[in-house]
């Protein structure tokens, strides 16, 4: 029954994206020059069966849209990425997340002005 219950949480909870933002590096340039900020956004979603996006697709190209509407928020004009990570959690219940699979991608890029 307790399982129950954490799916239905992760159902109406995974459905959101955070971003973080650091701007004290020592004053170190990057390679294409000294960059304004460094940004790390996390999207978070849920999928049916691993493959299908149910509650908001956290997939890369969705969670690139989100790293670049933070990096406009944050008054950047150019970013790049540094690195991608996207992690689906099947096996971390099963056989429940099997069928409701929760999706993390984390984005890390440069963000210029």
């Amino acid at each position: 029954m307790k399982k129950i219950y954490l799916m239905l949480i992760l159902l109406f909870t995974l459905n959101c994206a955070t971003s973080e933002k650091a701007t004290r590096f020592n004053g170190m340039p990057a390679g294409d020059g000294k960059p304004d900020h460094y940004l790390r956004t996390t999207s978070y979603g849920l999928n049916a069966l691993i493959i299908f996006p149910i509650k908001r697709n956290a997939e890369f190209p969705e969670s690139l849209e989100t790293f670049s509407d933070y990096a406009k928020k944050n008054k950047g004009t150019k970013f790049r990425i540094i690195q991608k990570e996207t992690t689906k959690w099947a096996f971390l219940l099963p056989p429940f997340t099997f069928v409701l699979t929760p999706v993390v991608t984390e984005l890390v890029g440069e963000v210029y002005d």
